[in-house]
């Protein structure tokens, strides 16, 4: 028998490649307006197939629950899978609102919204939580495997970005993200590193960007 301590096996993950894609734009980013709800715009479908052409093809194919974000990732997938934990942000109150009109008529809510990611002046969910519930969706998927597509919107593609370089919450007003823009991570089966972040589509501009963007 040798008398030599025998060594653990390394273990072997899947590599894991994920892509976050900010939805479409919609009527509400070019109004400013706090909004799940909105379709696509007109023309947005033609942006996303020139867009899926210029990319390897995707499985699996989650996207969040809000109609916008289920448009755009059925160009990708027509099985995509709906994903609670990339839902949009709860505005409670200001829902539907302008950060103009927000501005105007609360403006000290708003700076407490923007300079503490625990707080919720409108009644509805703080970023602290929309961080930490999709956080969770993100560390899940380490060994997954493949090449997958995740669609949701610019809030929590930001929200997500902090997370992996372990930022501060209130870095996400420094960050503009465009409709379309995606954010690509790989995983080694133990953590997630940052590959590209940035808009992919060569042509056109966007007609919007996000109101939090």
């Amino acid at each position: 028998m040798s008398s030599q301590t025998e060594q653990p096996k390394p273990v072997i993950s899947r590599a894991t490649r994920l892509t976050l894609l900010c939805r479409g734009a919609t009527l509400a980013n070019r109004q400013s307006r706090l909004s799940s709800d909105d379709p696509l715009l007109p023309g947005e479908q033609a942006r996303l197939r020139a867009l899926a052409l210029q990319l390897r093809p995707f499985f699996p194919v989650f996207c969040a629950p809000e109609r916008a974000a289920a448009e755009t990732a059925a160009v990708f997938s027509g099985d995509a899978a709906s994903c609670p934990a990339l839902r949009d942000l709860d505005y409670g109150r200001w829902a539907n609102r302008t950060i103009t009109d927000i501005a105007q008529q609360s403006p000290d809510d708003l700076q407490d919204w923007r300079t503490d990611p625990a707080s919720s002046p409108h009644g509805g969910e703080p970023f602290l939580a929309a961080q930490a519930r999709a956080s969770v969706w993100l560390e899940s998927l380490h060994s997954t495997g493949g090449n997958t597509l995740a669609v949701t919107h610019a809030i929590v593609l930001k929200l997500l970005f902090l997370h992996v370089i372990d930022a501060p919450l209130t870095s996400l007003w420094r960050i503009d993200v465009e409709p379309l823009a995606m954010l690509t991570l790989t995983s080694d089966g133990r953590r997630w590193a940052l590959r590209s972040f940035g808009t992919q589509l060569a042509a056109g501009s966007p007609p919007g960007e996000e109101p939090l963007g």
